[in-house]
């Protein structure tokens, strides 16, 4: 354990008042007394009942609790007596959650910054709702130096409940050193399992394998305790979406329809909470207003911010005067749009949209970040928070430095696995720095460590790299303080190691990850299964920089990397651990690492083969591309020899994989110029279609993909909507921003008749960089894909392509189609 003892970032840097052994109990008896003073802090008291169970259960022995020293006994002084013996220069060095634990005169002191008062009362906070954050928003310093002493005694809670709880046989117990840290990031958030019943109304029912929560066992006060024990964050930065939570829709939307974006078809989005309109005037002054009455002490009620959630009597944050803490905390205020960006087309906006930007991920980012600037200056006394986030990720050419309030969180490459990827990592660090230079302070972050189960396409694909996990954070150290990991919560032992070494990494970025990784494999399974066990962690580990390196889809998972045959030797290696720990405290993790992480596994093979198995075995139509001589006239009319030659292929309705109601087909050729594509859809209301333009797959329209290299990770996209407007972007890959000035220099006709409309398009060679070549001997991929407008996304069959294997969006080039270029 004591190679976990190295100081944390912002760690206090002192001289040890002292190498002394001090011995807490020798043969199971105890050989000290706890000492908490006359009045102490509740959660003072608190940690002295948790040393003195710790301690009892590590060696038998149990340490009396007493508010004054006994001059005939050593003394572990807790809080304010300790810091009596503490010189007041060193104690000025410790900082929100951080701590000294040292020997001085023969007594072992252990300290922090703590609140007192009936709100900080631990045990009677565990009786009420867990999750709301501003119950646990006080200081508890000497309470996470006493989780700290415990830890270095070898005490380990790996996760929640007794299930997690590992105390060491020791009857003798001693503690020699001098601990000095703080926290390097503020905010600490990993999250916890949701288990709180009223998010959940069956515990026993809410994890991905069945009977994981209900064997396992621990409940939502356990889950805020292990939280604790970890010494976790007791404050978080709000960095939210704003208009959801500060009733924008319920305030303005009736009188103020102005204050919203304007849509292309002239609409305004008031869609899923409102998107802004950010040149308006009035949004500025009502924003400012808004955080300035936060910061004055008002209720939300008093700016006419609605009650929601839970009828309309009950106020949602009552520490918080009602306002939600995911976007207004202690002197921080988010002002982030909402989520799915909406611009608007007004002509103060349209202004603010640069024409010389070619990465999407900065298309917008003079709108938002503009507005931004502005509102920091309109509330100097205020923290103002935003995200780089989607389209306004990237800085915009020549941004100005913003004001010294304004807090940037930094949310691209905003998934640590994925920096195995070429350059990714070089580029990432870039552009933290670009936003490090735009800013006056410590920035924020937030990121995506647990992506295992964020969708139905990727439920049992493990994560596991925690050195990529460390180096990542360790940057994001030089730049900032505060530190969101967002994850899913429906699985407990697979995400359990994760969870684990980003609560020590966020507290401490320094530490060695191997180290902790052999700790808890030993610790948890147990000296004798801990490496077997750490042997499947490490083969895992290695797959998925394979895989990572290699930009593999989730087909290439479960075909190549984690086969059947690859998870039955799991699962041997893992009875080969069981038989080395029958009969121990060890057993059961042991078993529910079988059940439950190699489980899921399994789950996530067999979910592949029902979705995806029986489709594989038929193999996708390829798009044969005959050359032409005789080019054919883009007319909409599809008669010449060329269109007659060409041999049709459907399209197909993207969830399900079943040809679509109302059915497309698709045709191509080429000649020594261009590549032509020809799209007939059918649809008895075709010239009733709204022909309005809008960005791809929120109009009618239809789309190219072409893959000209083949690579399945390069490829270019063109959109055409029935206003005739075309959107064109470059993929690099899945990682590098796509490129808008990417241009095919297409030209189109849409002629539409009574039952369908057809689409004819020419697009140069040379924009593919395939002039001159002989590409009958070339195969590109293409997706060819089509939106019907009015039908709704979650209902099925808006989206429709011409790849029979694709499921659930567009953009996976490893589902594409062969395009087959023939003579």
């Amino acid at each position: 354990m004591k190679s976990l003892i190295i100081m944390a970032l912002a760690a206090i840097s002192v001289t040890a008042f002292s190498a002394d052994n001090f011995t807490i109990t020798a043969d199971g008896q105890p050989k000290a007394m706890i000492v908490i003073g006359e009045k102490p802090p509740e959660t003072v008291t608190y940690a002295a009942r948790e040393l003195q169970t710790f301690i009892k259960k590590m060696s038998g022995a149990e340490l009396p609790i007493a508010a004054k020293p006994d001059p005939k006994t050593p003394s572990i002084l807790l809080g304010s007596v300790a810091r009596e013996k503490i010189p007041e220069a060193e104690f000025k060095k410790v900082s929100r959650d951080g701590y000294i634990i040292t020997v001085i005169k023969g007594d072992l002191c252990v300290a922090g910054i703590d609140d007192s008062g009936p709100q900080t009362d631990i045990d009677a906070l565990l009786k009420q709702n867990t999750e709301d954050l501003t119950l646990w928003m006080f200081n508890r310093g000497t309470l996470y130096g006493t989780y700290r002493l415990l830890e270095e005694l070898g005490m380990r809670w790996y996760m929640p409940g007794e299930f997690g709880e590992r105390a060491p046989k020791l009857k003798s117990i001693t503690f020699s050193g001098d601990i000095r840290e703080n926290p390097h990031f503020i905010t600490r958030t990993v999250g916890s399992w949701r288990l709180h019943k009223g998010y959940y109304k069956n515990l026993k029912k809410i994890t991905v394998m069945p009977g994981e929560r209900a064997e396992i066992g621990f409940e939502p006060a356990e889950n805020r305790m292990w939280l604790i024990r970890m010494r976790g964050e007791t404050f978080r930065i709000p960095l939210n979406h704003n208009p959801p939570r500060t009733g924008w829709i319920q305030r303005f939307a009736t009188n103020h329809p102005d204050y919203f974006a304007l849509l292309p078809d002239g609409k305004r989005a008031l869609e899923h909470g409102g998107h802004l309109c950010y040149t308006h005037p009035e949004v500025l002054r009502e924003t400012i207003a808004d955080i300035t009455a936060y910061g004055a002490g008002k209720l939300a009620s008093e700016r006419d911010i609605p009650v929601t959630g839970r009828g309309t009597t009950n106020l949602i944050y009552p520490y918080n005067r009602n306002w939600s803490y995911d976007i207004a905390l202690d002197r921080y205020f988010s002002v982030l749009p909402n989520d799915g960006f909406r611009p608007c087309t007004c002509p103060s906006c349209l202004k603010m949209i640069l024409p010389d930007v070619v990465l999407v991920n900065q298309r917008y980012s003079k709108l938002v970040w503009d507005f931004v600037a502005k509102v920091a200056e309109g509330v100097p006394d205020m923290n103002v928070a935003c995200l780089a986030y989607g389209s306004y990720s990237i800085p915009y050419p020549g941004m100005k430095k913003l004001p010294p309030n304004v807090v940037v969180g930094f949310c691209a490459f905003s998934h640590p696995a994925s920096l195995y990827y070429k350059d990714s990592f070089e580029r990432y660090e870039k552009l933290m720095g670009e936003w490090a230079a735009l800013t006056h302070g410590q920035m924020a972050f937030w990121q995506h460590y647990l992506a295992a189960n964020r969708s139905a396409d990727s439920v049992g694909m493990p994560e596991h790299t925690p050195e990529m996990y460390a180096r990542s954070i360790r940057l994001m150290a030089k730049h900032g303080n505060h530190a969101f990991c967002e994850q899913m919560a429906d699985s407990i032992m697979f995400e359990l190691f994760n969870r684990y070494l980003l609560q020590k990494l966020f507290y401490n970025p320094n530490l060695d990850e191997k180290e902790i990784f052999r700790d808890f494999v030993t610790g948890f399974y147990g000296p004798d299964a801990g490496p077997i066990i750490g042997g499947i962690y490490a083969d895992i580990g290695a797959k998925n920089i394979e895989k990572i390196k290699n930009n593999a889809g989730r087909i290439d998972y479960w075909t190549k990397f984690y086969t059947a045959d690859v998870l039955k030797a799991y699962h041997s290696k893992a009875a080969e651990a069981a038989k080395k720990i029958t009969g121990t405290p060890y057993e059961k993790a042991v078993y529910a690492f079988d059940k439950y992480y190699l489980g899921l596994m399994d789950h996530g093979l067999s979910n592949f083969n029902a979705t995806m198995g029986e489709v594989l075995k038929t193999p996708n139509p390829d798009l044969t591309c005959r050359f032409e001589s005789a080019p054919p006239a883009l007319d909409g009319k599809l008669d010449e020899p060329a269109w007659k030659n060409a041999k049709a292929i459907p399209m197909y309705e993207v969830n399900t994989g079943k040809e679509g109601d109302l059915k497309t087909e698709v045709k191509s050729c080429y000649d020594e110029n261009n590549i032509y594509f020809a799209v007939t859809a059918f649809d008895p209301e075709a010239k009733k279609l709204n022909r309005v333009p809008g960005e791809p797959g929120t109009v009618d329209g239809f789309e190219i993909f072409l893959d000209a290299t083949h690579n399945h990770q390069s490829y270019y996209q063109s959109t055409f909507d029935l206003a005739g407007k075309l959107d064109e972007r470059h993929y690099i890959d899945k990682i590098e921003p796509t490129r808008l000035d990417w241009k095919s220099n297409a030209k189109w006709q849409v002629a539409f008749n009574d039952d369908n409309y057809i689409v004819e398009i020419s697009m140069p060679r040379k924009s593919f960089e395939a002039e001159g070549r002989d590409l009958s001997r070339e195969t590109w991929g293409v997706l060819a894909g089509r939106t019907i407008s009015r039908f709704e996304q979650s209902q099925g069959g808006r989206f429709h392509s011409t790849s029979a294997t694709l499921r659930r969006g567009f953009h996976q080039p490893s589902l594409f189609n062969n395009l087959v270029f023939t003579k």
